[in-house]
C-alpha cells in the first residue's frame, strides 16, 4: 500500500553480531555476551527513538533487520523496539518487516519478538544444504539444524526467504540442486541467490593465498572457475524456473506474490534511515555513515549527531 502523499521509504536496523565469523566474511562480528547485546539492542533503542518524528514526509514501506544474524537476538527487546516503530514513523499497515535468521537459531522467544514487532517475513542464512560445502566455509552449526527451525516454525504464517550461495568452494550443479530442493521443501517462497566472493582477509582467502595450486586439486575444496560458476548459475535458473519461481531482480527468485519488497525499493534507490553500528542512511540526498567504534555508540546513540562519522552528497 503507498501512503497518500507521502514519499517512500525504508528502515534498516543493523545487528553486526554472529554466532561465529564464517571464513569468508568480512562484515559481522561474533555475537558477545548476552548482557552487551542487550546493551548494544537498548543503544538501538535510543537511536532510533531520537529519530521520532523526523520524517514526517515519509511514509515506511519495508524494514530490514540484519547485517549479522538478527534473529538469535530476537529477544522482547528487540520485539518491543519494533513494536514501538510505528510510534516514531509513519508505518504502511502492510509494511513488511523481515528479521535475519540462522538455521537451527529460532525458538519460541523468536517467535515471541516477531508476534510482539509484527515481523512477517524471515530471511534464512542457509547458504547450502552440503556438509562438505558448508563445513568448508566454517559455519555454525549445521544444514540440518533446519530441521529444528521448521519444527518450530511449523504453525507460523511468517513467508520464508532462504539466502543461498552460487560457486562455493567444491559445489557442483548436484550439490547445488539439491540446497535449492531442500530451501523449497522448508517452505522458502523466495530465494535469494548470491555469487562466492574471496575477500581479502579473510580465512578463506589466506589459505587460497598459502596453497592455491593444492586446493585447486581438491575436489572438495577448490572454488569453481568462470565457466564453471556460469554453469551453476544457469543450473540454479533452470530448476527454479521449472518449480514455478520467477526472477524479478538479479539472483532475487519468488512464487507470484512473495516478492521481497525491501529488495524491490531498494533496487529502486528508495532513500533509507539506517541505525545501528555502522548503519549507512541515503536520505534527502545526503550518505551519512555511523561510527563503527562500540563503546562510542553505547555511549552516544541518544545523540545521532554524535555517532556519525562521515557525510556526504549522494546522488541517486
Amino acid at each position: 500500500m503507498v501512503l497518500m502523499d507521502k514519499k517512500n521509504l525504508l528502515l534498516y536496523l543493523e545487528i553486526p553480531f554472529c554466532p561465529v565469523r564464517c571464513r569468508h566474511c568480512v562484515r559481522a562480528e561474533r555475537a558477545p555476551a548476552l548482557e552487551y547485546r542487550q546493551a548494544y539492542l537498548e543503544a538501538l533503542r535510543r537511536e532510533v527513538q531520537a529519530s521520532a518524528g523526523s520524517m514526517p514526509d515519509y511514509g515506511v514501506q519495508a524494514v530490514w533487520v540484519g547485517g549479522g544474524i538478527a534473529g538469535h537476538m530476537a529477544d522482547g527487546s528487540l520485539g518491543e523496539l519494533l513494536r514501538q516503530l510505528p510510534r516514531w514513523f509513519c508505518l504502511s499497515k502492510e509494511a513488511e518487516i523481515t528479521l535475519k535468521v540462522h538455521p537451527g537459531m529460532v525458538g519460541a522467544e523468536t517467535l515471541k519478538a516477531c508476534r510482539l514487532g509484527g515481523v512477517n517475513r524471515l530471511s534464512v542464512e542457509y547458504v547450502t544444504h552440503n556438509i562438505f560445502e558448508h563445513e568448508c566455509l566454517g559455519r555454525f552449526l549445521n544444514p540440518q539444524a533446519m530441521d529444528v527451525t521448521q519444527m518450530v516454525l511449523s504453525d507460523s504464517k511468517i513467508a520464508r526467504s532462504f539466502d543461498l550461495i552460487v560457486g562455493l568452494p567444491g559445489q557442483t550443479r548436484t550439490s547445488l540442486r539439491e540446497s535449492l530442493e531442500a530451501a523449497l521443501d522448508y517452505g522458502a517462497v523466495h530465494i535469494a541467490l548470491y555469487p562466492m566472493e574471496l575477500y581479502e582477509n579473510t580465512k578463506l582467502w589466506r589459505e587460497w593465498r598459502q596453497d592455491p595450486e593444492i586446493l585447486r586439486r581438491n575436489l572438495r575444496k577448490r572454488l569453481p572457475d568462470g565457466p564453471e560458476k556460469k554453469a551453476l548459475w544457469e543450473e540454479a535458473a533452470s530448476f527454479l524456473e521449472e518449480r514455478g519461481l520467477q526472477e524479478y531482480l538479479p539472483g532475487q527468485w519468488a512464487f507470484p506474490g512473495s516478492k521481497c519488497r525491501y529488495r524491490e525499493l531498494e533496487a529502486v534507490k528508495t532513500e533509507c534511515l539506517a541505525f545501528g553500528l555502522g548503519a549507512v542512511s541515503t536520505v534527502e540526498g545526503v550518505r551519512s555513515v555511523n561510527t563503527r567504534d562500540m563503546e562510542r555508540y553505547l555511549r552516544c546513540s541518544c545523540e545521532p549527531e554524535q555517532i556519525v562519522c562521515s557525510i556526504e552528497p549522494f546522488m541517486v
